[in-house]
């Protein structure tokens, strides 16, 4: 979005830092859209213009138009857009894997290679599990069914104090030197199984190619902005606990956390996102009614998604299941449920 686009210099600094580290056989495409979207500004109205904008975002691409395949987009249009439309445009035949990196994310330069070190020692000890997640650990967050993920040096942090987290902290981790020997040496990962609760982030995890092109495929009519991660995480824990899906949640020992807490947060509370966007977004009209929430409640043909992902037979989780078993050939292949 228009107000966060001095995000987008972090994220391209760290990506950027992250190619030093990287084996020269990995190639990676990078996709990245500002959203001008005229549904949620009305740009006649705003004292900042377009034009700034697009200035800085093209300014700030630089830093990966040399060294990555970047396939940058501006959206001008007047229809609803947000990172569920990005995410379907970027599905290719030639990938992989796929991950999603959040605009106000702090990771290390070293975080990608990590998790694309770690592919291959799945594959080597775990060839039974061809779908999975991997995942890097988290600062601590407001209930426990976070906890898997959580670095065992926050877990003493009480869940009401999630928001104090401060990247600059976990940047100093003791865990840094540990995560650099990792990159040193590539037989090894400091690596975990998830053993308990299926729990990620959505802001920096790296899916196995068939679990994201197959089946965590969220409904066709959501647009915008809506809870791809709950319902990703909804719809294989349903698999995992009921079809035997052969499916695997692994976490690597890198921190990551969000900018947006911390010591830079201008407000009081558990809130997040309060430190380089209001700078921005005052000088912005944004219409009424388009928050991300609102945007979520009005997605699709049934309202909101979230009320959609109520346990039901008639959940969109269910729905997707049945989609799923329909194919007999993928669903044999994703799962060693008898017929």
């Amino acid at each position: 979005m228009p107000w966060e686009i001095d995000y987008a210099l972090l994220t391209f600094s760290q990506l950027k830092k992250s190619l030093y580290y990287l084996s020269s056989d990995v190639k990676i495409t990078i996709d990245s859209v500002l959203n001008l979207s005229s549904n949620i500004i009305d740009w006649d109205k705003s004292e900042l213009p377009k034009e700034y904008f697009i200035e800085k975002y093209n300014t700030y691409s630089l830093l990966l138009d040399r060294v990555y395949i970047h396939n940058k987009k501006i959206y001008e249009g007047d229809k609803l857009y947000g990172h569920l439309d990005l995410q379907r445009d970027c599905i290719g035949e030639e990938f992989t894997h796929y991950m999603n990196i959040c605009p106000d994310l702090y990771f290390s330069e070293t975080a990608l290679t990590t998790l694309i070190q770690t592919v291959p020692v799945i594959k080597k000890n775990f060839e039974d599990f061809p779908h999975y997640i991997i995942v890097p650990e988290i600062f601590k967050m407001w209930d426990d069914t976070w906890q898997e993920i959580v670095g065992e040096e926050y877990k003493h942090i009480p869940n009401e104090h999630w928001h104090t987290a401060d990247v600059f902290d976990i940047r100093a981790s003791k865990k840094h030197q540990e995560r650099l020997s990792i990159i040193d040496n590539k037989d090894r990962v400091g690596l975990r199984v998830v053993k308990k609760f299926l729990k990620w982030t959505g802001w920096f995890d790296l899916c196995s190619k068939d679990l994201y092109e197959k089946i965590i495929i969220p409904p066709s009519d959501w647009k915008g902005y809506g809870p791809w991660d709950l319902f990703s995480m909804n719809v294989v824990a349903e698999l995992f606990n009921n079809h035997k899906f052969k499916f695997l949640e692994f976490v690597v020992t890198e921190k990551i956390g969000k900018y947006s807490t911390g010591p830079l947060n201008n407000k009081k509370g558990p809130h997040t996102g309060h430190w380089i966007q209001p700078s921005i977004k005052k000088f912005l009209h944004i219409k009424e009614n388009n928050s991300k929430e609102d945007q979520r409640q009005r997605m699709g043909k049934d309202g909101d998604p979230l009320k959609q992902m109520k346990y039901s037979d008639n959940s969109i989780i269910k729905k997707r299941i049945k989609q799923l078993q329909k194919d007999k050939k993928l669903w044999k292949s994703i799962s060693t449920e008898q017929n």
